[in-house]
């Protein structure tokens, strides 16, 4: 239920209460633009935030905007604005990623000359991926890890730009842990870099900005938790926070309270609980350093192994949902769905129950009438299923459609990989002959067809989805247990393989080049052999130049484009080219 009172008012299509009990001549929140929970926001948009009275100048900082990709709270480097009734954030000085969640939060800060906003307003959009037709995942390669890699985690690490990687390893009782990190050198070529001394079990990761600074730091599960804090430049300084004495199995980033920062759930496989089984999902607030301060436990299913934040009752705070998958052999088949009261304080809905075994939850809207639904990814056996559950607007889910997902679904996420609008998804199945993840894509209202089989050299677990090569597409990545390793397979094309420590498979660099680079007239392109033309994409991933590749060279003239940061794509292998 909202937790609002009238008068009401519209954001991004939902409806929207005034702030109560506060006073009526408070300034309420009348709007809000990208809509709430839009699945394909242009990827320079302004989150602009429209209330019903003035502002005054000391608002600006009130408006909070994270990514969890590139540059954390992005507001730090380019804070909001005010211009009479509006607070406004412009994605500068680099567009959002493409397909990533921006999620943003409208602080107390805000205020009129009557007062402050009563109660904060937490939201996400989906940033929009560039057109490109029925997705194929090939190519990429193997990158060596340490110990069993249970989890894997996208994000610009070092501050140029591209998307790198993150894997805790040393998953199993008896190995040492150790955070793998790679860095990309931007058309998804990734080079292992020195390892982070991890505690042992670590089963979980998540990426973001802790201490607002501007760069992505993570947070890891290991019993007592793991921080590392981002420097800029991909290395870290160690942290901790007073976490459970037993490895949490998923664990996720949010701002819970309202206050600006990012604060943290963890749950729990109850297994390895002492005592009674109970099902727990910690909570944590953050005090704005990436400092974590302990909150009430919140009861949740027997063995919670999947979580997913979304605000699924729109009433603009984040709540969470879990997958249960029950005891060891003896499965509970369902999930949990908490409800924030705003404050980060969780009550209970009934539990639904979804399938055998659940063990991977995301939330979207797949519908698009701008609610997040829910998937679920069950059955620990070779029957495993994908569930959608279409949200009523209010936090009550009803199953719609389940599909077939190979053998034991253990890996589950949500984005546009065609580029027409929707979300698609991709489920990474342990249990399979061949090792495969699938993609399904999605019709705009929820109807999904497989279309393909990716294939690794064993069980793929863990998936994230991210731009790696700079094409504006999403292309993948699996934390692969079995062989110590992450499977990456780009979008559309083979790619450049991985060149640096760490490779396992592939072979040689790409063989697309552009030179001069920067350019400000015409770019000699040297390129693939199976290349019969090649695009300039500008930086919303929009087609600008296109020419043929006779005998795999080819010239491309760049003068009169605005200065800045292109992408030249041929036969499925990109490159960066800088236009001055």
């Amino acid at each position: 239920m909202n937790r609002y009172s009238l008068p009401w008012g519209t954001v991004g299509g939902l409806l929207l209460a005034a702030h109560a009990p506060a006073h009526a001549q408070a300034p309420a929140l009348t709007s809000l633009a990208p809509v709430a929970n839009a699945r394909t926001a242009p990827r320079r948009t302004p989150v602009v935030a429209t209330f019903s009275q003035p502002l005054t100048a000391g608002s600006a900082p009130a408006l909070k905007v994270f990514s969890n990709q590139r540059g954390g709270l992005r507001t730090a480097a380019a804070p909001a604005t005010v211009s009479g009734n509006a607070l406004r954030f412009a994605p500068a000085p680099y567009d959002f990623r493409p397909g990533e969640t921006v999620r943003y939060t409208i602080t107390a800060g805000a205020q009129a000359s009557t007062g402050p906003l009563p109660q904060p307003w937490v939201g996400q959009f989906t940033a929009a991926t560039t057109p490109g037709g029925v997705p194929v995942m090939s190519g990429g390669a193997e990158l060596a890890t340490g110990s069993f890699p249970p989890a894997v985690a996208v994000g610009d690490l070092d501050g140029d730009g591209d998307l790198d990687l993150l894997a805790p390893s040393g998953a199993i009782v008896g190995f040492s842990g150790e955070m793998n990190i790679f860095f990309n050198a931007g058309n998804a070529t990734f080079v292992r870099q020195p390892g982070y001394p991890l505690a042992r079990l670590a089963q979980a990761i998540a990426v973001g900005d802790l201490d607002g600074d501007g760069d992505l730091d993570f947070v890891c599960g290991t019993g007592t938790g793991t921080v590392g804090f981002n420097t800029g430049n991909g290395t870290f300084v160690p942290g901790s926070y007073a976490g459970s004495a037993s490895a949490p199995a998923a664990i996720a980033l949010g701002d819970l309270d309202g206050d600006g920062d990012l604060d943290l759930v963890e749950t729990y496989d109850s297994f390895n609980q002492n005592g009674p089984y109970v099902g727990v999902a910690a909570v944590f607030f953050n005090d704005g350093t990436g400092t974590f301060v302990k909150q009430p436990d919140v009861a949740v299913g027997l063995r919670p192994i999947g979580l997913a934040l979304g605000d699924v009752d729109n009433d603009g705070d984040l709540d969470f949902v879990t997958a249960n998958g029950g005891l060891y052999g003896v499965p509970l088949n369902t999930v949990s769905i908490r409800l924030n009261d705003g404050h980060g304080a969780f009550t209970a809905t009934p539990d639904p129950t979804v399938g055998v075994a659940p063990q991977r939850v995301a939330l979207g809207d797949i519908d698009g009438d701008n609610d997040l639904d829910l998937l679920v990814a069950g059955n620990s056996t070779a029957n495993g299923s994908v569930f959608w559950l279409r949200n009523n607007g209010s936090g009550t889910f009803a199953i719609i459609s389940n599909s077939y997902a190979g053998g034991a679904p253990r890996g589950l996420a949500l984005g546009d990989l065609d580029g027409d609008g929707d979300l698609d998804y991709v489920v990474a199945n342990w249990d399979s002959t061949p090792h495969i993840a699938t993609t399904s894509l999605n019709n705009g209202s929820g109807s999904f067809s497989t279309r393909q089989a990716v294939t690794f050299t064993t069980s793929p677990g863990d998936v994230a989805l991210g731009d790696l090569d700079g094409d504006g597409d999403l292309d993948l990545v699996t934390a692969n247990t079995a062989n110590n390793a992450l499977g990456v397979r780009l979008n559309n094309g083979t790619g450049p393989l991985a060149t640096g420590p760490g490779r396992l498979a592939g072979s040689g660099p790409a063989a697309l080049t552009a030179a001069p680079n920067p350019a400000t007239g015409r770019v000699m392109l040297t390129l693939p052999p199976a290349a019969t033309s090649a695009e300039l994409l500008d930086p919303l991933g929009r087609v600008v130049r296109r020419v043929p590749a006779p005998a795999g060279t080819s010239t491309l003239d760049v003068a009169g484009l605005p200065s800045g940061l292109y992408v030249v794509r041929a036969a499925g292998q990109a490159t960066r080219l800088v236009v001055e």
